[in-house]
């Protein structure tokens, strides 16, 4: 009688975690559907909002992106509002939005990024990282890597260089036209897929991928060379 009881208060306790899990695994179920239908409609009325609006949209691409904002969606939604005042001229704003955002966040790393690092240096190497030497000649060369390399967001290469202290006539040449051929890119090949225009869908893809293409041979060419 006594290992029939334990049989059953086993089989009990094990009917509660069953329960109990099922239980959990809906509502976790429920919490993350709920959490992506939040998070749905609040950046389908963000979206709604910049579309109505093109000084708020190209603003948000020229200072968002600084707290680590994926641009392309930005981008993407300069590409549907360039479908009914010109792609062209979508493209344009954006790349001088991108511009602009290259600017005030390189002059804002190149003041408190130094510290940052020599915080982060001096915690590992116990030394400071602004009394390294750095290498001036190859800084253009990672410039390079570091705009055209796919997945790394711009804001990165605008905090990383400036923090460098990289030259700022060299960063803008190096940067303004990668990101203003990506701006084109992106705007076309959005704009042109929510018009049904092919030569602008297949003009703003070939941009993309030639960025794609180049990036990849200096990278293997910096591998080759290292």
């Amino acid at each position: 009688m006594h290992l029939f009881s334990l049989h059953f208060k086993a089989a009990n306790f094990l009917i509660f975690l069953f329960f109990a899990n099922t239980l959990f695994a809906e509502n976790s179920f429920l919490e993350e559907h709920s959490f992506r239908h939040t998070f749905a409609t609040i950046w389908n009325d963000f979206s709604e909002l910049l579309l109505k609006n093109g000084l708020w949209l190209f603003s948000g691409i020229a200072i968002l992106p600084a707290f680590i904002l994926p641009v392309s969606p930005l981008l993407a939604l300069a590409g549907i509002w360039g479908e009914t005042h010109g792609a062209f001229y979508a493209a344009l704003l954006s790349s001088l939005a991108l511009t602009l955002n290259c600017c005030w966040t390189y002059w804002l790393a190149s003041w408190c990024g130094p510290k940052f690092l020599d915080y982060i240096y001096f915690f590992f190497r116990k030394k400071k990282f602004s009394n390294i030497e750095k290498p001036k000649k190859t800084l253009w060369q990672w410039a390079l890597i570091l705009r055209l390399t796919p997945g790394i967001p711009f804001i990165f290469g605008n905090y990383l260089l400036g923090s460098f202290k990289m030259p700022f006539i060299t960063y803008l040449m190096i940067s303004v036209p990668i990101l203003s051929a990506n701006a084109f890119g992106y705007t076309f090949a959005v704009s042109g897929l929510a018009s049904g225009d092919f030569k602008a869908l297949s003009g703003g893809v070939a941009i993309l991928i030639l960025i794609y293409l180049v990036g990849k041979y200096l990278i293997s060419q910096k591998k080759n060379a290292g």
